[in-house]
């Protein structure tokens, strides 16, 4: 495995895995930028989903396959200041930073350079691995803080978050957060299983007992700049306007098919209930008939009784 292949990965864009879930807060449509996309498998969606990328990265590898996807790049180290050079001039609807601080030797700085880069209605959508997670803990109370090629203590790692140090970053570089997101990953499915496994169910039960946020692995954020506080709320308010506009029509139409539905069932129903009264009516009928034939069966028998016993008796009679 090369270095740029262990953070190449496939995901289904429309189900729960945790990139799926970073893109769904993407709006429909718009400018990207992407920070340390590594190969890029959040790219590729982007793109494929008509968005405008351009990406930031280092890694010639990583380089190659960005340009082979068609996303626009600019080869730079962001612990550097080249790619905010070339970023001058521009601004960005959405500006993805998915498990990339971390890796930065500087991530305050970078944090406070995308302010300039960023739309006065656009978001930023940071995603880092939680150095508070159980399996950590559980690892430290066993003296183990072993690093490994990838997941929470990648051995790239040079910072280290909590979502307490995370939005203290944001706000101290200019970023107000709007929306926080947890990836929740069962501490038995993950590196830390054994440690996990290893500890006492005391121990194991303090670590849950009281910790909402003990299973965390990472957490998303999606933050706006705090100058344009203003212009995002805004911007929020339309987009909730439209949200309801639009739930509002979505509504209307179904009022509307339920109602021509009842009318069709209403109409079903009158003629049914015409049907049966006329079939009613029939029975009705054939029944005042079979009393009527009963009746003249009654009769008739009746009259062939008399004239069998009258012939009876003359017969009878003659015979004397």
């Amino acid at each position: 495995m090369t270095h740029i292949d262990r953070y190449d990965y496939a995901f289904d864009p429309e189900g729960d895995a945790w990139a799926a879930r970073v893109l769904r807060r993407i709006p429909p449509q718009g400018s990207v930028l992407e920070l340390g996309p590594g190969p890029g498998a959040m790219t590729r969606v982007l793109l494929a989903r008509g968005y405008a990328v351009t990406v930031v990265e280092n890694d010639p590898e990583a380089l190659s396959a960005l340009q082979a996807l068609g996303a626009q790049c600019i080869a730079s180290d962001l612990d550097g200041s080249d790619w905010t050079a070339v970023l001058a001039d521009q601004q960005f609807d959405v500006i993805l930073a998915c498990d990339v601080l971390e890796h930065l030797r500087r991530p305050d700085e970078v944090l406070r350079a995308l302010n300039t880069v960023l739309a006065p209605t656009g978001s930023l959508i940071i995603s880092v691995p939680n150095i508070a997670y159980a399996g950590v803990v559980a690892g430290l109370r066993q003296g183990v803080f072993d690093y490994s090629d990838k997941g929470q203590l990648d051995r790239t790692h040079v910072h280290f978050f909590t979502r307490r140090s995370l939005e203290r970053n944001l706000l101290d570089c200019g970023w107000a957060p709007r929306i926080w997101e947890a990836n929740r990953v069962p501490l038995e499915q993950s590196e830390f299983a054994g440690c996990w496994k290893d500890l006492s169910d005391a121990q194991r039960s303090s670590l849950r007992d009281g910790w909402h946020d003990f299973d965390v692995y990472q957490w998303m954020v999606v933050a706006t700049a705090s100058s344009n506080s203003v212009a995002w709320e805004g911007a929020a308010a339309r987009a909730q306007v439209d949200q309801l506009r639009e739930e509002l029509q979505a509504l209307s139409l179904q009022q509307k098919r339920e109602l021509a539905s009842l009318l069709e069932h209403q109409k079903a129903f009158s003629e049914a209930k015409e049907i049966i009264e006329e079939l009613q009516g029939e029975v009705a009928r054939l029944h005042k008939q079979t009393m009527l034939f009963e009746t003249e069966v009654q009769r008739l028998g009746k009259l062939l009784f008399d004239r069998t016993l009258l012939g009876h008796l003359r017969r009878l009679m003659g015979h004397r």
